[in-house]
């Protein structure tokens, strides 16, 4: 179960990490018509979500700055009300160290841990596999982002 989690973590947030790779801050800090989230609010939401259902049930404690769910949080402050921005270098750091933090807590789980219990609400495996499935969905969107500024740029 440890190497699967592992695996997805690795394929998972290396997508992520190549989208906030760009360096364009004009694309990262935009949003199509008719929504609000950019790329880098996506990707700043991919750690938050790590972070709340993987790093704070293994360590007891968020390993991310403070401040950081009042913007990226699943209850954080509008987009376009928000003036500052983490530069994407931060955020890709953040990304990065985040990744090597996630698959060194998954290694030190005890195996008697890593049991599926769909019932209860603090399923610590259905948890991570949560956040996964979520940062997975948001690279999507950034994917689909990446793709609309291109075309609006042509």
């Amino acid at each position: 179960m440890k190497s699967a989690i592992q695996e997805m973590i690795r394929q998972i947030r290396g997508f992520t990490l190549e989208l906030v790779s760009i360096d364009n801050s004009s694309m990262l800090l935009w949003a199509p018509p008719g929504t609000s989230n950019h790329m880098l609010w996506h990707a700043g939401h991919a750690l938050w979500v790590q972070d709340i259902l993987c790093v704070k049930p293994l360590t007891g404690d968020s390993e991310l700055p403070d401040g950081w769910g009042a913007t990226f949080g699943q209850n954080c402050e509008p987009v376009a009300t928000q003036t500052e921005w983490p530069s994407h270098f931060h955020v890709h750091e953040l990304l990065k160290k985040q990744q090597q933090r996630l698959l060194e807590l998954i290694e030190a789980i005890p195996e008697h841990r890593l049991v599926v219990k769909p019932d209860d609400p603090k399923d610590l495996v259905g948890g991570i596999i949560h956040g996964l499935h979520d940062e997975a969905r948001h690279h999507g969107e950034m994917y689909l982002i990446f793709k609309q500024f291109n075309a609006t740029k042509q």
